[in-house]
């Protein structure tokens, strides 16, 4: 009998600032210890960590495709609007427990939620803590004090105002980047009109018009009442502790108000890998594949595993003459372990 995990991977040496297991793990063993069941179902449970010569692991449950995969790949067309507004609800409310611990997530899109597996295909998971920031003092609920300047960091599509100005972003910026996201999974072609500029200046300048209710287009498909939630995101400031309950009855008055079953089947239920649709263009601009800060010399990380494999090979075997930058980057695996486990 063996059970099947998911494991990252990251080389010890290279440059520090591109390290990133370690703020993973610290936040996973919080949400771990996290006493009520109810604020940690969002979370993947952290089975093992550890350190070897050349390399560091984190060992995790594994869970099924990214809400953006499912829509790509295997639905192939937007979500119905009773699965958006119900994936909205759930990764509100993995934010909402994640602040909780005093945490700031910073690359909130549809690749870093995932469905799970088996009995919980209906959960969702927030994933990829790798750039997430502390904005608590200490064991505190104390705010700390904003830092005058930061680099830009996240993703440029998602990415919040105050984090293209390269201002300190608090809570309202992981907010501002779930209501660009929950508009992207509900209308793919209109939700986000800048979603295929790479300029980041360009880019910014939509997103103001965006909060200025001066983009009509983009409630082609959601409804014209998420203004509400626009407009309360707007006006929050950076220290201000969201009202995520006003923003979970908003939900679920804008689904009533526009007829919207919050109970429906979800799109994916019944539906698996195998249903995939053939890749064709899909209109993918590389700023959403792009993690990190605009200066940084990494490359994107992201290895596509295949469920089929059964085992792990060393990450460090055959990396002779890649860049120290390179070899500090975090790999995914899959982790067939016999059991019992420890």
């Amino acid at each position: 009998m063996f059970q099947i995990y998911a494991m990252k991977t990251e080389m010890v040496d290279g440059d520090k600032r591109n390290l990133r297991l370690k703020i993973e793990v610290h936040v996973l063993t919080l949400c771990l210890n996290i006493d009520a069941p109810t604020r940690k179902q969002h979370f993947v449970e952290l089975i093992d960590r550890g350190k070897k010569e050349k390399f560091k692991f984190l060992v995790m449950t594994l869970v099924g495709s990214t809400i953006d995969d499912i829509r790509r790949n295997i639905l192939g067309r937007n979500y119905s609007k009773s699965t958006g507004m119900q994936l909205a609800q759930q990764t509100l409310q993995s934010l909402s427990d994640l602040h909780n611990i005093g945490y700031l997530h910073r690359d909130i899109k549809p690749q870093n939620f995932a469905i799970g597996l088996g009995e919980h295909e209906k959960t969702v998971y927030v994933l990829d803590f790798g750039i997430a920031r502390k904005f608590t003092v200490g064991n505190t609920k104390q705010v700390k004090a904003p830092r005058l300047r930061v680099k830009f960091i996240g993703t440029i599509r998602f990415a919040s105002r105050a984090c293209h100005r390269c201002i300190e972003q608090g809570r309202k910026d992981d907010l501002e980047a779930w209501i660009y996201m929950v508009f992207d999974l509900i209308d793919y072609e209109d939700g986000i009109q800048w979603k295929r500029l790479p300029d980041k200046n360009q880019v910014v300048r939509y997103k103001d018009r965006f909060f200025a209710l001066k983009l009509p287009k983009c409630y082609r498909i959601v409804p014209k009442e998420f203004r509400r939630l626009v407009h309360y995101v707007n006006s929050m400031n950076y220290a201000e502790e969201p009202d995520y309950v006003y923003m979970t009855h908003s939900l679920r008055s804008i689904a009533r108000e526009n007829n919207i079953d919050m109970d429906r089947k979800l799109d994916w239920i019944g539906k698996s890998s195998k249903d995939r649709i053939p890749s064709g263009d899909d209109s993918e601009s590389s700023d959403n594949v792009k993690t990190g800060s605009s200066d940084s010399a990494s490359e994107d990380s992201r290895v596509k595993v295949k469920r089929k494999s059964k085992s792990v090979k060393s990450p460090h075997k055959g990396r002779k003459g890649i860049s120290s930058t390179q070899r500090s980057t975090v790999r995914f695996h899959l982790l067939r372990i016999n059991l019992p486990f420890r």
